[in-house]
């Protein structure tokens, strides 16, 4: 199907009346209000080609990775803490929310580039007993023989996840005086310590959670937060 660009989402960050479609994102890990497709990433943000064609050509030729891996798929989606590495130029950068502005690419240096941070959005059992996390980028983490500190992990954790061999490197739980990232919402962008969050929901109304950011004392529903750090990021944030 096609996407008019008066109809495509904001966060693509384009021009709407210089042309009349926009490349729509294939399904992927990512929602499409909240991910850009690699094309409009190559050609419009980064500008390495000046047509949708000389984009294509780019892609198709494996230049480019998403979370360590080859993309050749121009329409393919690049989300929340996505990582996009240029191997040829040096360049890393990852996808993170900036005040204001809506999702952005955030220059790293290769270290950084080696891990991201999932936020775990469902947790399963799973035939044989084994314990299946679901972060918010669709990718599985299985813990086979869950101890009683896997157990004790829950939704609103996060994970530090190496990339792109997809194993845990540390675990983050919600919890008050943790470093946060407000990703969603009029307020994605800004980040701090967890100052407070109720621990049980008043149905129907959602959960709130009060971050100390640098615009003062935030507070915004538990859907919007996410774990990034301990005392302090453990990434570098716009």
């Amino acid at each position: 199907m096609h996407l008019k660009r008066l109809a495509a989402p904001v966060v693509f960050d384009i021009p709407v009346k210089e042309k009349k479609f926009a490349p729509r994102p294939v399904p992927g890990p990512h929602p499409m209000d909240y991910s850009v497709p690699l094309l409009i990433i190559v050609r419009d943000w980064l500008r390495y080609a000046s047509t949708a064609r000389e984009a294509e050509k780019v892609i198709f030729q494996g230049k480019l990775l998403v979370d360590g891996r080859v993309v050749k798929e121009p329409r393919f989606p690049v989300g929340l803490m996505d990582v996009l590495s240029i191997p040829e130029t040096g360049e890393n950068y990852r996808m993170l929310p900036v005040y204001r502005r809506g999702l952005r690419l955030i220059e790293i240096d290769s270290s950084e580039s080696e891990f991201k941070i999932g936020l775990i959005v469902r947790k399963q059992h799973v035939k044989g007993g084994a314990l299946q996390f679901t972060l918010h980028d669709g990718r599985n983490v299985l813990v086979k023989n869950p101890t009683e500190k896997d157990r004790a992990i829950g939704t609103w954790d996060s994970f530090q996840i190496s990339i792109p061999e997809n194993r845990v490197l540390a675990h983050l739980p919600f919890e008050a005086g943790r470093y946060a990232l407000i990703y969603r919402g009029s307020r994605a962008g800004l980040h701090g310590p967890i100052v407070d969050y109720e621990k049980v929901r008043r149905y129907p109304a959602k959960q709130l959670v009060t971050v100390m950011t640098s615009e003062g004392e935030i507070s915004t529903i538990l859907d919007y937060v996410m774990v990034v750090g301990d005392g302090r990021p453990w990434l570098k944030l716009p």
